[in-house]
C-alpha cells in the first residue's frame, strides 16, 4: 500500500491471476556447451506480465525491448522532461541484450510481449524447473467487492507461426510464389475469434492477403501482400478468400442435408 500525496487516502495495486500455472523442465548435465531455447521471440499475449520463479537449477534469460516498448518510454512523462540530445547510441538501445541469471529462489517479471527474450540453460548437475503464471494489474480501492471478482481467463499460449521481425508498412509484398518460404499462414476471417487468439488488437483483424499481380513482361504471379501496418513481434495472418468461405458453407449445407436424410 501507499499514501496518495493529493488526499493522503490509502490505494493498492490489485493484481489478479491467471488460472493457467506454465511448467518449464529442461536439463544440461555434464555438458561443455550451454542448452539454448527458443530462438528469440514475443508471445502474442494481452496481459500484464508473467512471474517466472525457478524452483531449481540455473536458467539465463537475454532480454531486448520491442520497438512498441522504446516508444512507449519515449512517450512517457518522465522522458518528455528530459532535454537530451539523442545520440545513435540511444538509437540502437533496443538491439542491446540484458542478460539476467535466475538461480534457485529467483522471481522474474516480465511482460514478453513488449521485450524479446529467449533462454539459455548452462551446464549444471541440477535439472532446471520454473513455473510460471500470468497476471494483470489493476489500481483499485482496497474492498471486499473488488476482492471477489474472478481472475481472467488465461490469454497465454503457446503459438507456432511467423511474426514480424520489425514493423512493416501496408502495401508492402512479404512473399511471392517464387520466393515463398516453407511455412503456412492462419487464415482467418475479418471476424473471428482466431484473429483474437493471434493477435490481441482482434479489432484489427487478419494483417496479410493473397492477390494476383502482374509481372514486366504481362505474366501473372501470386504473392502474400500486407493488408495494414503490422508491429514488431505481430503474428502474420492470411485473410480467408470468398472462394474457401464459400466451400466452407457448402461443406455445411451438405452436413445438414445428410443429418436431414
Amino acid at each position: 500500500e501507499s499514501d496518495s500525496k493529493d488526499d493522503n487516502s490509502t490505494a493498492t495495486m490489485k493484481v489478479n491471476y491467471g488460472p493457467a500455472l506454465w511448467l518449464f523442465f529442461g536439463k544440461n548435465y555434464n555438458s561443455n556447451e550451454s542448452l539454448l531455447g527458443r530462438p528469440e521471440h514475443t508471445d502474442s499475449v494481452t496481459h500484464d506480465g508473467t512471474f517466472h520463479y525457478q524452483l531449481s537449477g540455473t536458467k539465463i534469460w537475454r532480454v531486448r525491448p520491442t520497438a512498441e516498448l522504446m516508444e512507449q518510454n519515449e512517450s512517457s512523462p518522465s522522458n518528455k522532461k528530459r532535454k537530451v540530445e539523442e545520440s545513435e547510441s540511444d538509437k540502437e538501445a533496443n538491439n542491446h541484450h540484458i542478460e539476467v541469471e535466475c538461480k534457485e529462489g529467483d522471481i522474474l517479471l516480465l511482460n514478453t510481449r513488449l521485450w524479446w527474450h529467449s533462454t539459455i540453460i548452462p551446464s549444471q548437475d541440477d535439472p532446471c524447473i520454473s513455473y510460471a503464471r500470468d497476471i494483470y494489474f489493476s489500481e483499485q480501492k482496497h474492498d471486499c467487492e473488488n476482492e471477489q471478482q474472478p481472475n481472467r481467463e488465461s490469454s497465454m499460449t503457446n503459438v507456432d507461426g511467423t511474426w514480424a521481425t520489425e514493423a512493416i508498412e501496408a502495401d508492402t509484398i512479404l512473399f511471392t510464389e517464387h520466393n515463398m518460404p516453407d511455412i503456412e499462414l492462419p487464415r482467418v476471417q475479418l471476424r473471428t475469434e482466431m484473429a483474437s487468439f493471434l493477435d490481441n488488437t482482434a479489432s484489427e483483424g487478419p494483417n496479410c492477403q493473397l492477390v494476383e499481380l502482374e509481372d514486366d513482361e504481362g505474366g501473372t504471379f501470386m504473392a502474400v501482400v500486407t493488408l495494414r501496418d503490422i508491429r514488431e513481434g505481430e503474428f502474420f495472418t492470411l485473410l480467408e478468400s470468398d472462394d474457401e468461405e464459400e466451400s466452407g458453407d457448402e461443406d455445411c449445407s451438405e452436413e445438414a442435408l445428410e443429418e436431414e436424410e
